[in-house]
């Protein structure tokens, strides 16, 4: 019984006891790991203590460490980034629609062009000027 007791002291002194939560950060303010004190040991810096919403926050991209403070600051790519994620997309639109273009495909004539034009329109994409606004091509029916 006397062991009964105690593990049950351990569990209602272990919910009384608040969790730290402590996130590290690069120079950037990126946040590049997630520790719970008292779990972890050597907790590398810099760090800053977050709560237990803040550390959920910490996980998207949406916030970062500005001037030590954790800070909602949303997330924006530079060109290059976006240009890849586009390429990355079209490629594998463009590969899941290879099978348009084959000598043997099912397709009539009709709708092998306007598959064509499709693909094409998913190349074009990465000429575009304005990366602010892009628009997918609609598959042809």
């Amino acid at each position: 019984m006397a062991i009964m007791d105690t593990c049950l002291q351990l569990v209602i002194n272990y919910k009384k006891t608040e969790i730290m939560y402590k996130a590290t950060y690069n120079e950037k303010g990126e946040y590049t790991g997630f520790y719970v004190d008292g779990i972890h040991e050597n907790i590398p810096q810099p760090n800053i203590e977050l709560t237990e919403e803040e550390w959920q926050q910490a996980l998207s991209k949406n916030y970062k460490v500005i001037e030590g403070k954790h800070s909602f600051s949303p997330f924006v790519q530079n060109k290059e980034e976006i240009l890849e994620n586009l390429r990355v997309r079209r490629n594998s639109l463009l590969t899941e629609s290879d099978w348009t273009q084959v000598e043997d495909s099912p397709l009539s004539e009709e709708k092998k062009i306007a598959w064509k034009n499709y693909r094409q329109k998913l190349r074009d994409l990465t000429g575009m000027n304005d990366l602010a606004t892009i628009v997918w091509p609609v598959e042809p029916i």
